[in-house]
């Protein structure tokens, strides 16, 4: 247990330096927007091609992908069936439900956890939910925004996404690398890649840690939402690592830990880009909740790395 806390203890740390330097408003509003500028279009993108790279293909583990893209819009219908009941009025509060945070938290908590060997492991269980963002959650988000979701556009959102194409580029160097042999040139361009993804870590989890801010106005709505989000998530993912990675598939242990780490994420940070940005109320709503559930994750994370087996 001891030694599952230390492999974390570097994110948190890097968290924390993250939240000290906010109070000290080392970064100005413009220089934290760059930042994630940076590691959304060029070092993230970088850690998921090497992820996708190493992901191991098999026609099986298509199943797992669909039912987690599924799985995200179940959340979604949950939400809305439970809306009225838990009392909570924001048309952002199903769509809180469906989708994980993986680029921005997920992968960061993962590696702190497993380690970059299992890369290609939280890369495939992640491929259902990314799908299910750029396809159906933008979708919802923009017909709530009260713009027109015209195919086309989201279809051209989604092909010209540093993200997509990195996913999309690891997948087809995981085909042909057993066709390929690595000489000296791919061997550097390799060691580039892999210096470039080495920024996402620490860029993100500091730049998180500066953004995190709570305010009490509204905070019984953050806290009702996040409870039912985990409630849900929970659920789900207990019963697909039961019934499909272990009983049907059979899949090694890791991919057990890849879910519950996907599942216990806050939901997608691009909610917050995507909405309305004069809606202040929701804004107001949204931001919290993405704060205080990014507390709230990374803890549980820890616990299930310490007790899930």
């Amino acid at each position: 247990m001891l030694d599952t806390f230390l492999s974390v203890l570097p994110v948190l740390v890097l968290f924390v330096v993250g939240y000290l330097l906010n109070r000290i408003r080392f970064f100005s509003l413009q220089s934290v927007a760059e930042m994630k500028k940076l590691v959304s279009n060029l070092a993230l993108p970088a850690l998921l091609f090497q992820a996708f790279s190493s992901i191991e293909i098999e026609a099986r583990y298509l199943v797992l992908v669909v039912l987690v893209f599924l799985s995200c819009g179940l959340m979604v219908l949950v939400g809305r069936a439970l809306a009225r009941p838990v009392k909570v009025q924001s048309p952002y509060f199903s769509l809180m439900m469906g989708g994980f945070e993986m680029g921005m938290l997920g992968y960061a908590l993962f590696l702190g956890l497993y380690g970059q060997e299992h890369l290609g492991k939280i890369a495939l269980v992640d491929l259902g939910q990314v799908l299910f963002v750029f396809f159906v959650l933008m979708a919802l988000l923009i017909r709530v925004r009260g713009d027109a979701s015209d195919p086309k556009t989201l279809l051209r959102q989604f092909i010209s996404s540093p993200v997509i194409i990195a996913i999309f580029a690891g997948l087809v160097a995981s085909a042909v690398k057993p066709m390929v042999t690595v000489g000296p040139l791919l061997e550097s361009l390799g060691e580039f890649v892999d210096m470039l993804g080495g920024l996402t870590v620490p860029l993100i989890t500091i730049t998180i840690g500066y953004g995190i801010s709570f305010r009490s106005e509204g905070l019984a709505r953050s806290l009702k939402t996040i409870v039912v989000r985990k409630v849900v998530s929970l659920v789900l993912v207990l019963i697909l690592n039961t019934f499909i990675v272990d009983r049907l598939l059979g899949m090694a242990p890791m991919y057990r830990y890849a879910m519950m780490v996907m599942f216990l994420t806050p939901p997608p940070f691009v909610i917050s880009i995507f909405m309305k940005q004069d809606d202040r109320e929701n804004m107001d709503y949204v931001s919290n909740t993405l704060s205080l559930d990014t507390v709230v994750s990374v803890l549980m994370i820890i616990v299930m790395a310490l007790l899930y087996r």
